[in-house]
């Protein structure tokens, strides 16, 4: 008798940890199959949303003079990537009005997000091996710490809340600034910053830019247009890595390599 007692007791518990199992899976798996569903929807919307905006970017019109409005009654306007070609197919650089342009068309499209996301848009020529335009706009975080107990730190907006830069910039003496970067440690640096940001959505698009050539005809540039976003994020360094990823302790103070220029001094400059 007392056999099958202890033989009893022990399937009981057997079955009782089965149980106990079971529910603890099946209430895990119901719990991430609602977060999983979410990402899904957020990851989808945000690429959703980048593509559409790349889009709105390169086929919205916009002032030739980037002081006017487009509902300013003498102002021309024009498409935006006719603009680019037409300043781009005589010595292969955006001017600086046109840089601005097209900086505040990127900067209005994509105002719904501006708060809360960073973003980068830029253009390349692959096969040349050749930044044509890169603004990037930044949350301008304030580091405040470490803080005992824990070393936490405190990052918060600071003034500004934001700054737009262009970036990959060399000035040149009575001419515009020239995206003139060293093409492939500039993009290792993009690549090293968006590889730790966290998720992005990304988006892409072929453009065609031109040359004038001395025979009067126009040769055809394969350029690729980008847009990527992320959340906001401090880009400086931590206890995780020694180098910041644009800028060190100080957002204001930028790592070397990125060549950047703040739009607005460069506004001041036009």
């Amino acid at each position: 008798m007392n056999s099958k007692g202890q033989a009893a007791i022990t399937d009981a518990l057997y079955f009782l940890m089965i149980i106990t199992v079971l529910s603890v899976f099946l209430f895990g798996f119901a719990n991430n199959y609602g977060n999983s569903v979410k990402q899904k929807i957020n990851d989808e919307y945000s690429t959703t949303f980048a593509t559409n905006a790349l889009k709105t970017i390169l086929y919205s019109s916009t002032p030739r003079d980037s002081s006017q409005s487009i509902y300013d009654r003498d102002a021309e306007i024009d498409f935006l990537l006719a603009i680019l070609k037409e300043d781009y197919s005589d010595d292969q650089v955006i001017g600086d009005r046109e840089k601005l342009v097209l900086a505040d068309t990127i900067t209005s499209i994509l105002a719904p997000i501006s708060d809360s996301a960073d973003y980068a848009f830029y253009i390349t020529i692959p096969n040349d091996k050749k930044l044509v335009y890169f603004f990037i706009h930044l949350t301008n975080f304030k580091k405040e710490g470490p803080f005992n107990p824990g070393r936490y730190y405190i990052y918060s907006p600071g003034d500004p809340p934001h700054i737009d830069y262009f970036c990959g910039v060399k000035p040149v003496q009575d001419s515009d600034y020239r995206f003139e970067p060293d093409y492939d440690a500039f993009f290792a640096k993009l690549t090293r910053l968006l590889t730790n940001v966290g998720p992005t959505s990304q988006a892409a698009s072929s453009i065609k830019l031109v040359k004038e050539s001395s025979r009067g005809s126009f040769d055809d540039f394969k350029a690729q247009a980008y847009l990527v976003r992320w959340d906001a994020v401090w880009l400086g360094r931590t206890e995780e890595r020694n180098s910041g990823l644009f800028y060190s302790n100080d957002s204001a103070v930028l790592e070397g390599g990125w060549d950047c220029v703040k739009v607005e001094s460069l506004r001041n400059h036009t």
